[in-house]
């Protein structure tokens, strides 16, 4: 049994508790009170529809106009002094930090503005809300350490701000603006061409084949589907770094009336799409397209990108090989000969197995041998007509063939592979050319098929 006196005791601490923490939200609460009053406007940033900007540029004055448009879900639109969607970000940021503005120092009864940059402000903010007087703000120079910059509501004192928030109340044109060049899905192209006014073949025409790409022109060829995507996909988003004229009414200057490249895109809806590039210039190159009224620049690494040649386009794979697929794996090295079958795949288990007939029973794991084909890549391709190529092929080194499932309807892949010197070759009939390949490449290939024939050579002398 506690004593009355210590529940005395424990009902003054919890009262001195609960009354701390009752002080400190009041305390706390007061402090926000005293910073809501202590701002130079009380807005929402929401209730905002216009920006008017304006600043002294090298002695010219500069007007920027912002306005929402309820017809876009009341996003911002840049009026003047060009006609563009905004973004979002810095027009936000803009307001947000515009409705927070708290003065470091006011500078009461403050009269020569002059002395302040202030009476003929290089910088003027203006916003207009929905209903009322809009909210004005000049801006002066800054203080003696830069640490801040002095500015003056519309009949107000002088006050002296934070240097952190001058750059969000002063966003650029270019900051403001929406440098989206082209916008489109790329599963919804259904064709794509690309002229290189210096290339070899110059034009190179792709199609979509259900999940994949095909060359049609300059010839029949699979497409490399990473390159082809990783084009579209820089072009349905193309941004600009720079606008260096809002009017297509010169091209020459900018090396775009003989474009050094031009890609066409065309949609399953019908629609087409153009893009140009022109010179480049200081890590920079021109371009103009279909969607957009003004020359722009892009920075050079995204044009390397957009001017993707015949030889980038193609597929470098030896093989594109799904075991699931094939019905019979055929090994053939040195007159040796193996010929493998699928077996039914355990339950359970995602590991595809194979039947060597000469080892019934030993069933044979074939992954490594996808994997290396599948993983192959040509560093160059030479013709058919090739010398040196032909040569070497004449008694290939390996042979695989891939025969497809009955149900399939593929053709079987045929894949010949030889060494001569420090070069290895192969003739795909995946590929109508001669793929040269790492000796490193060929060599992995050579061991693990000598490693399947061997085992199957072993089982057949045990017997």
């Amino acid at each position: 049994m506690f004593k009355r006196s210590t529940w005395i005791l424990l009902g003054l601490a919890v009262a001195a508790l609960l009354g701390y923490f009752l002080f400190d939200n009041f305390q706390q609460l007061r402090q926000q009170q005293q910073a809501e009053r202590a701002r130079l406007f009380h807005f929402a940033p929401d209730t905002i529809a216009r920006i008017e900007l304006r600043q002294q540029q090298e002695g010219e004055p500069e007007e920027i106009l912002l306005e929402r448009a309820p017809q876009e879900g009341s996003r911002w639109r840049i009026i003047r002094p060009i006609q563009s969607a905004a973004l979002d970000f810095p027009v936000e940021q803009l307001l947000n930090t515009f409705s927070r503005l708290t003065p470091q120092i006011t500078l009461e009864g403050a009269t020569d503005l002059a002395a302040f940059g202030l009476d003929q402000p290089r910088h003027q903010i203006a916003l207009f809300p929905q209903e009322g007087d809009p909210y004005r703000l000049d801006i002066g120079n800054d203080n003696f350490d830069s640490s801040g910059f002095y500015a003056r509501p519309a009949g107000g004192e002088v006050v002296l701000l934070a240097s952190a928030q001058k750059g969000s109340l002063l966003p650029s044109l270019l900051a403001l603006r929406d440098k989206t060049l082209l916008r489109f899905e790329t599963a919804a192209v259904k064709s794509l061409q690309v002229q290189l006014a210096e290339a070899d073949p110059e034009v190179v025409r792709l199609q979509r084949q259900e999940d994949t790409w095909q060359i049609l022109e300059p010839r029949a060829l699979p497409a490399d589907d990473l390159n082809v995507d990783r084009l579209l996909n820089t072009l349905s988003r193309l941004q600009a770094v720079e606008f260096p004229a809002e009017t297509k009414a010169e091209l020459a200057p900018y090396g775009l009336e003989k474009p050094s490249a031009q890609l066409t895109v065309e949609l399953k809806d019908g629609k087409t799409l153009r893009v140009a590039l022109g010179s480049e210039k200081d890590g920079q190159v021109y371009v103009i397209t279909s969607e957009h009224p003004a020359v722009a620049a892009l920075l050079t690494s995204t044009a390397d990108i957009l001017r993707s040649d015949f030889e980038e386009l193609r597929d470098h794979r030896l093989a594109r090989l799904n075991p699931n697929q094939v019905g019979q794996v055929i090994l053939e090295s040195q007159g040796e000969q193996l010929t493998l079958n699928p077996l039914p795949q355990e339950k359970g288990s995602l590991e595809l197995r194979w039947d060597n007939p000469e080892r019934p029973g030993q069933p044979v794991n074939l992954s490594s041998l996808f994997s290396s084909l599948n993983a192959a890549r040509a560093k160059e391709f030479v013709p058919e007509t090739d010398p040196d190529a032909q040569k070497a092929l004449a008694e290939p080194d390996l042979k695989l063939t891939f025969e497809p499932k009955t149900e399939d309807g593929r053709d079987p892949l045929t894949l010949s592979l030889t060494s001569a010197g420090l070069r290895a070759y192969v003739r795909s009939s995946y590929q109508p050319d001669i793929a040269v390949i790492d000796l490193s490449t060929f060599n992995s290939v050579e061991t693990e098929v000598n490693r399947l024939l061997e085992s199957g050579a072993e089982s057949s002398a045990g017997s």
